[in-house]
């Protein structure tokens, strides 16, 4: 499309003589409209892109996934439509995964109970968080006491210890 200041100069044209010029140009209305509307069409384009790349940033965050990459990749872009009411199609897909592939979200993830190895506590204590609750014992019955010692409380055996 040649410049406008070689077509038009530095006058003032009535519609007659701009169609005109044009006319001898080989410039026609048709072609700015249609060179307008892929300008339109093409920043609608960008725009809806920005749009669903920000709802799936606000999505994931809302998700708490554990690696963005590898959700982000996994989530059907396809399947996202953007429209006057927002962005659809996102939330339903992660959702989804949360059911299928908990592992991926924080929150699905529940932290194991520490292991009696891992906070021993007091390992004579039984029932308390931590502790091995049990007695440990050679088997054998202790200084001449008369019962078992694996089924006496601590203060029963150690008052038969004290009676030696």
């Amino acid at each position: 499309m040649p410049d406008l200041s070689e077509l038009f100069g530095e006058e003032r044209l009535t519609y007659a003589e701009l169609t005109e010029r044009m006319t001898k140009a080989g410039v026609q209305f048709g072609d700015v409209g249609q060179a307008l509307g892929e300008a339109r069409a093409e920043f609608a384009r960008q725009l809806n892109e920005v749009r669903r790349s920000a709802a799936l940033d606000r999505e994931l965050d809302r998700a708490k996934v554990r690696n963005r990459a590898i959700v982000s990749k996994i989530i059907d872009m396809d399947r996202v439509t953007v429209g006057e009411d927002g962005v659809a199609g996102i939330a339903e897909q992660i959702d989804a995964l949360r059911h299928t592939d908990p592992y991926l979200f924080e929150s699905e993830m529940r932290q194991p109970e520490p292991t009696a190895a891992e906070n021993p506590g007091n390992p004579g204590s039984p029932g308390t968080p931590g502790s091995f609750g049990m007695r440990i014992t050679s088997g054998y019955p202790h200084a001449g006491a008369a019962a078992d010692p694996d089924s006496m409380s601590d203060a029963e055996y150690y008052r038969a210890i004290k009676k030696l």
